[in-house]
C-alpha cells in the first residue's frame, strides 16, 4: 500500500507539472486529490468487505465527469465549426470579419452570433440576412460590430 502510495505521488507530482500554468490545473489537482483519498481508503474498505461500493461510486463518478467533458468539447467544436461558417459565408459575399463568437447551448442549438466586421455597421442589415438564413438564428440574436 505504501509503494503504491508514493508511487501516486511521483505520478501526481509529473502530471502537476505538466499542466502548470494551464487552466487545467485546479481540475488535475482535485482528481488527483480524490484518487490519492480512495488510494489510502481502499484498503480499509477491502478489510470491511465494502470494496464493491467504493468501485461503483468511483465508476458512476468517473461516466458522469467523461460525459460532462464530452457535451463541453461537443459544444466547443459545435462553437468553431459556426466561427467558421460565418467567416466563409461574410467572405464568400466580399465582406471581412475581424472575430466571431459563437455562443452555442448544450444541445447544439446557437443562442447567439457576435460578429465584428469591417463596414459591419453599414452591412449590417445584409450580414443579418445573410446569417439568420443561413443557420436558422433570429436577427435579433444576431450582434454586428465594426
Amino acid at each position: 500500500m505504501i509503494r503504491a502510495v508514493i508511487f501516486f505521488l511521483i505520478l501526481s507530482t509529473v502530471a502537476g507539472q505538466l499542466v502548470e500554468g494551464t487552466k487545467f490545473k485546479p481540475y488535475v489537482s482535485l482528481v488527483a486529490g480524490f484518487m490519492l483519498l480512495i488510494l489510502i481508503i481502499r484498503p480499509v474498505m477491502e478489510w470491511m468487505g465494502k470494496d464493491t461500493k467504493i468501485q461503483d461510486v468511483v465508476s458512476q463518478i468517473s461516466q458522469e465527469t467523461d460525459a460532462i467533458s464530452f457535451e463541453d468539447d461537443a459544444r466547443e467544436a459545435r462553437e468553431k465549426q459556426v466561427q467558421k461558417g460565418v467567416r466563409s459565408i461574410l467572405e464568400e459575399y466580399g465582406m471581412k470579419a475581424q472575430e466571431i463568437k459563437a455562443d452555442v447551448d448544450e444541445k447544439g442549438e446557437i443562442q447567439e452570433i457576435t460578429i465584428t466586421a469591417d463596414d459591419g455597421k453599414s452591412q449590417e442589415r445584409r450580414i443579418k440576412t445573410l446569417v439568420s438564413r443561413f443557420y436558422n438564428v433570429k436577427e435579433a440574436n444576431i450582434n454586428i460590430s465594426e
